[in-house]
């Protein structure tokens, strides 16, 4: 795995040991780490649907806007910046509960691939004297040993664990003759690997699911089912939170709702990649992404039935006054420094366009002294495009002087 999956796995790696201890169960672990990195971001979850009750309800109010202001995108735009920041709204705030996921996916990734780093805890020299022992056993090394050599190392200990246990002097001198040590401890560790419970009714963690397997066994079987059920949970929680924003959109009377297109694209778009998340890699990982999808359904349930409409209505005058409290001494939201930039943007392209202005006008007085131009400075298209002709040949003529060429007037 990557860097970044090392840098997140390493503190997972050790949560996920402490919950390993618990239970001895590697099925357990992941469950206790979904629920609990699930508690955690509980607050991260209320607001979130904080945010998009506060949005569906404030939806009235952009509609108006683009009623206002139907061939004029920047000023809605502008509008639209000073209202949320006015109601304390940030729209991008429902993503970072998803936004977050992804980085423990990540770590969990990294996790499930080093279970010998990070569950059983063993030695960076004994890891790599066990990872050569597990590599003789192939008559040709497969391709994923070297992406996931860990899993390799477990599935061969379970398999032959005398193989790692005896005559490894003799067998491998290259690794234990000059180190004695290292059989002693080679020898505690395939112990410990052998108790090590990384199966699930008989389904191995580290195996890859395959919806077109050699056999179709039991394990098989269970193996294809986590692509599955991941993807139809994933559906499920899409499809529920589409149907609630239809709703809430019809009970605030909005005529449109941006965020019911996201809907859209979330009951199609996410079962995918929950599927494609649990095909092709170990089953732990899926495993823990199709948990985390039940958990968080579920706790989707519960917020929808605490927070609604009405109640988010009264969260957000709470949050206004608030505000309206604090006053100056506040430090500003995200929306209200959007805004402000917004702000200094269009301050800057107003100078800019004066300077045109003049410039266009400095000009004409330059090509043409006798110009009846208003004393404001504007001029209509037809002479402005005289001007910049008259602009262009004496462009035209300085380079033919610079050259020496002849120069004929357009």
């Amino acid at each position: 795995m990557g860097f970044i999956s090392e840098i997140i796995g390493y503190p997972l790696g050790f949560i996920m040991w402490l919950f390993y201890q618990i239970g001895h169960s590697y099925a357990l672990a992941l469950i206790l780490f979904t629920i609990v990195t699930r508690v955690l971001m509980f607050p991260l979850s209320v607001k979130q649907q904080k945010q998009q009750a506060a949005m569906t309800a404030f939806q009235p109010k952009l509609d108006e806007l683009k009623r206002k202001y139907p061939n004029n995108q920047q000023k809605q735009q502008e509008e639209q910046m000073k209202l949320y920041s006015e109601e304390g709204i940030n729209p991008m705030a429902s993503c970072l509960p998803l936004l977050i996921q992804f980085p423990l996916l990540f770590g969990i990734f990294d996790v499930v691939y080093r279970p010998i780093t990070h569950i059983i805890r063993a030695s960076r020299p004994v890891i790599e004297a066990a990872t050569e022992i597990a590599a003789s056993t192939f008559e040709t090394v497969p391709a994923a040993f070297t992406a996931r050599p860990e899993i390799y190392v477990v599935q061969a200990v379970k398999e032959n664990e005398a193989l790692f246990t005896t005559n490894l002097v003799q067998d491998f001198p290259a690794i234990f003759t000059n180190n004695p040590e290292l059989v002693t401890e080679m020898q505690s560790f395939a112990e410990k690997t052998a108790a090590f419970h990384n199966t699930f009714f008989g389904m191995d963690f580290g195996a890859i699911p395959s919806f077109s397997p050699p056999v179709w066994d039991k394990t098989a079987i269970m193996l294809a089912a986590i692509p599955i059920l991941s993807g139809l949970v994933q559906m499920c929680s899409s499809v529920y939170m589409f149907i609630r924003q239809k709703k809430m959109q019809k009970a605030s009377g909005a005529q449109t709702n941006p965020m019911v297109n996201s809907m859209m694209l979330m009951m199609f778009g996410m079962p995918i990649v929950s599927v494609m998340i649990a095909i092709g890699y170990p089953a732990g990982i899926g495993f823990y992404w199709t948990v985390s999808g039940i958990v968080g359904f579920g706790q989707m349930i519960i917020l929808n039935k605490l927070f609604t409409p009405e109640y988010v209505a009264k969260l957000v005058e709470k949050d206004k006054e608030k505000r309206r409290k604090k006053g100056g001494g506040k430090r500003q939201s995200m929306m209200e420094r959007y805004q402000k930039m917004l702000e200094e943007q269009q301050g800057t392209s107003n100078t800019a366009a004066d300077n045109k202005r003049s410039t266009i006008t400095v000009s004409s007085a330059k090509f043409d002294d006798e110009d009846d131009t208003p004393s404001d400075g504007k001029i209509s298209k037809s002479k402005q495009r005289e001007i910049e002709r008259k602009l262009i040949n004496e462009a035209r003529r300085k380079q033919a002087e610079k050259y020496g060429d002849t120069y004929t007037e357009d």
